[in-house]
């Protein structure tokens, strides 16, 4: 059931790009997964469904990752490795973001955000806008510990985000190719370095990397 259910999320996903959603049918999304109809209606009644489905998987992803940020925030960040940590998010975001299956469904409602605003809207709120929430909350508890400047956290939030993933993403929609994964970590890495000289705290042995 559960393999069934993804052959035809991913072949709804491949034609939703090819074909757009009103181009798409329930008959060839069923042909591409190598299923009857009749298996494909019983687990998923119409291409709305199909697509609420495609969003969600994201959704939860990126709401698993906001909830992990706000217990890393939480405890284990000191001014010794704040530098070291603040790397590794950047890494771990620039490659979850960098994803086919986020590019894939970014280029998706982008390209049905008309016939489904709500839906956009929803995908923005609960997945990127979570995770700038966390990153929010994790900067102004790390303002008030003094370990960073951040007057505005959400400002510093949506910031870092960019810093260390929104290049990569852009010529990922645009073109259509990912950057490798080693791209990706240097432009992450730069990133952190560029976040840390506007509102790294001027405290001494903060373990910044040089």
């Amino acid at each position: 059931m559960v393999r069934t259910r993804a052959a035809v999320v991913d072949a709804a996903r491949t034609l939703f790009l090819q074909k757009g959603y009103a181009g798409t049918t329930m008959e060839e999304i069923a042909a591409l997964a190598g299923l009857t109809k009749r298996t494909m209606y019983n687990n998923y009644p119409d291409k709305e469904a199909l697509f609420t489905q495609i969003v969600a998987d994201v959704i939860a992803f990126a709401e698993a990752f906001a909830r992990g940020l706000h217990e890393e925030f939480a405890v284990g960040i000191t001014s010794a490795n704040l530098g070291e940590q603040l790397d590794d998010l950047g890494r771990r975001m620039a490659l979850a973001i960098a994803r086919p299956e986020v590019i894939a469904l970014r280029k998706l409602l982008i390209g049905e955000a008309r016939d489904f605003p709500a839906l956009a809207a929803d995908y923005y709120d609960r997945a990127p806008g979570q995770v700038i929430d966390a990153l929010a909350s994790g900067f102004a508890h790390l303002t008030r510990r003094g370990l960073l400047q951040a007057k505005d956290s959400r400002r510093a939030a949506a910031q870092f985000a960019y810093l260390v993933a929104g290049e990569p993403l852009d010529r990922a929609m645009l073109t259509g190719t990912i950057p490798p994964k080693a791209h990706l970590i240097d432009c992450s890495a730069e990133g952190v370095r560029t976040f840390l000289a506007r509102y790294g705290a001027p405290a001494k042995g903060r373990g910044r990397r040089k």
